[in-house]
C-alpha cells in the first residue's frame, strides 16, 4: 500500500513528464511558426530588456537562472541579429549595458502575436470555465514557488 509520500512522487513524477511534453510541444510550434530562428531563453531575454530596460549581463544571468557564460553567448547572437545593442557608460567602462533594439522590439511582437495566435488555437477547444480552472491553478503554483526565495 502505498504512503502519501509515495503517492506525491508518483503525482510529480506524472506532472514533470506531461509539463515535458507540452514545452516540447511549444518548442516544436514556435520554431515552426517563427519569424526567425529564435530559442525560448533568447525570447525571455527580449521580454526581460522589454520590462526592465537596460540590463547587464549579471542581472539577466540572475533573473533567467543561467550562467554568466551562457548569457553571454545569448547576447552576442541577439546582438549579431540586430535584436539588442550595447553601450558602455563612462562612469564604469567594465559594465555593458544590454538593451531591446528597435528591430529586436518589433522581432518581440511579432513572435508574441504569433505565440498567442498559435495557443489561442489550442486553448480555444477547451471550455472556457476549464481555461479559467487552469489559469487559476497555475496561478497558484507560481506563487508557491515564488514565495520561496531561496532557488
Amino acid at each position: 500500500m502505498k504512503n502519501e509520500k509515495d503517492e506525491v512522487v508518483e503525482y510529480i513524477k506524472d506532472l514533470d513528464l506531461l509539463f515535458n511534453r507540452l514545452i516540447n510541444r511549444f518548442r516544436l510550434l514556435f520554431r515552426k511558426y517563427s519569424p526567425e530562428e529564435i530559442t525560448g531563453t533568447q525570447l525571455s531575454v527580449l521580454r526581460c530588456l522589454r520590462a526592465e530596460g537596460a540590463c547587464t549581463t549579471s542581472y539577466l544571468a540572475d533573473v533567467l537562472g543561467v550562467t554568466l557564460s551562457a548569457i553571454t553567448a545569448l547576447i552576442n547572437r541577439l546582438y549579431r541579429q540586430g535584436l539588442v545593442t550595447r553601450e558602455r557608460k563612462e562612469e564604469d567602462r567594465r559594465q555593458v549595458w544590454i538593451n531591446i533594439s528597435s528591430r529586436g522590439l518589433q522581432y518581440l511582437d511579432e513572435a508574441e502575436e504569433n505565440r498567442y495566435f498559435l495557443l489561442s488555437m489550442y486553448f480555444s477547444r477547451l471550455p472556457e470555465e476549464d481555461r479559467e480552472q487552469f489559469l487559476v491553478l497555475l496561478k497558484k503554483v507560481v506563487e508557491l514557488f515564488e514565495e520561496d526565495n531561496s532557488t
